[in-house]
């Protein structure tokens, strides 16, 4: 679940909660089976942001595998881009679970603690090096918040996660009279195993904006495939 969450937590409903506080929420459907659900909630105050998110599995998913997701992240918005300050995320996926807390130093990580502890191994990346990149919730909150026509898709998000890198690619929007669709795709790229690599590499996924005024879109749902099957996230 941990490789999948990249993907899984960039769609949810907007709702606002106080003046500079946005809640998400969607449900998420893994092979057509109601397999939980992602909250987010996303707070600014001036350049400063905060996020916190959790994913919550069904009873039923829970009797199948043992997952899960809660983080938080903080950090300064320039230009309506997140950057990443902080972030601490655990996460259960099913055989184990991981606990994670970096900083960032003007785009660079640095890890303070990833728990389990475990040696080295051939296929580790430096946290130095992944200068550039966010934490995954901060990716989720990027893509939860409302878009404008301007900013809608066409980007790339580099991730890093405490021990993996990833990026999100996102595709020029197909624009229609009610909304918008953007296809994307989530992509390993450095300190997974091997096993993970040959596994997959890339996970394709579309999202489904609709039109909330003349210049600015809201995402509705999403639909991608995992590695334990086809999902769909459906704004609550």
């Amino acid at each position: 679940m941990r490789r999948t969450f990249a993907i899984l937590t960039m769609f949810s409903l907007a709702t606002p909660i106080l003046a500079q506080q946005t809640a998400h929420r969607f449900s998420l459907y893994v092979s057509g089976i109601k397999a939980g659900t992602i909250n987010t909630i996303t707070t600014k105050n001036g350049s400063a942001f905060s996020v916190s998110g959790t994913l919550t599995p069904t009873s039923l998913m829970r009797r199948i595998r043992k997952v899960g997701y809660s983080g938080q992240s903080a950090g300064i918005l320039q230009n309506s881009t997140f950057r990443t300050n902080r972030y601490s995320g655990q996460t259960q996926t099913g055989s184990r679970t991981s606990q994670v807390q970096m900083r960032f130093n003007n785009g660079t990580p640095s890890v303070d603690a990833y728990l389990p502890e475990r040696e080295a191994r051939a296929y580790d990346i430096d946290p130095a090096a992944q200068n550039g990149t966010i934490d995954p919730l901060t990716a989720a909150a990027t893509l939860f918040d409302d878009q404008a026509t301007a900013n809608l898709c066409n980007r790339t998000i580099p991730m890093f996660d405490g021990r993996r890198r990833s990026k999100l690619s996102l595709a020029k929007p197909q624009i229609n009279d009610t909304g918008a669709t953007c296809d994307g795709a989530y992509t390993r790229l450095a300190g997974f195993s091997p096993e993970d690599m040959q596994e997959r590499v890339n996970f394709p996924f579309t999202l489904v904006y609709t039109r909330i005024d003349a210049e600015n879109y809201r995402l509705m749902s999403f639909t991608t495939k995992t590695t334990f099957g086809s999902a769909r996230a459906k704004r609550k």
